[in-house]
């Protein structure tokens, strides 16, 4: 009988720890899971412009793009004869890679918006951005 009760006692304790354990990671895996949640995109209220170079020429062919990590959203606009570019839509602040699209002589680094470590941060106003990229 004593051995009995020691093996009860002994199931009793190891099934509430194994329930205290599981409720303790069911907890955090819930805090996990909210946390990979996309954050609530803000209103596309910001205007982008701007110029780029590359050591310091304009760029003047392909067009430049804008990535919002955050958000997932991308915008591009065309690159004219000076370098010059104009986002037609606007966008919300936040945070953005860029990268460039089919533009001759470009480091191969900044033509897609996941090599590129080149962000720049678009405040709800208007932007004018001076991008000056480096070889």
């Amino acid at each position: 009988m004593r051995n009995f009760l020691k093996t009860r006692r002994y199931l009793c304790c190891h099934s509430s720890l194994c329930l205290l354990l599981t409720l303790s990671l069911g907890a955090l895996l819930a805090g996990c899971e909210a946390s990979l949640e996309t954050p609530e995109k803000p209103a596309d209220t910001a205007t982008v412009s701007g110029t780029v170079t590359l050591n310091g020429s304009p760029v003047t062919t392909g067009q430049v793009g804008l990535y919002s990590l955050s958000f997932g959203t991308l915008v591009q606009g065309e690159l004219d004869k000076e370098g010059k570019f104009t986002i037609t839509d606007p966008v919300a602040p936040g945070d953005y890679q860029v990268f460039f699209i089919s533009t001759k002589g470009m480091p191969a680094k900044y033509m897609t918006e996941t090599s590129s470590d080149y962000t720049v941060t678009v405040k709800d106003e208007a932007n004018q951005l001076s991008i000056d990229i480096k070889s």
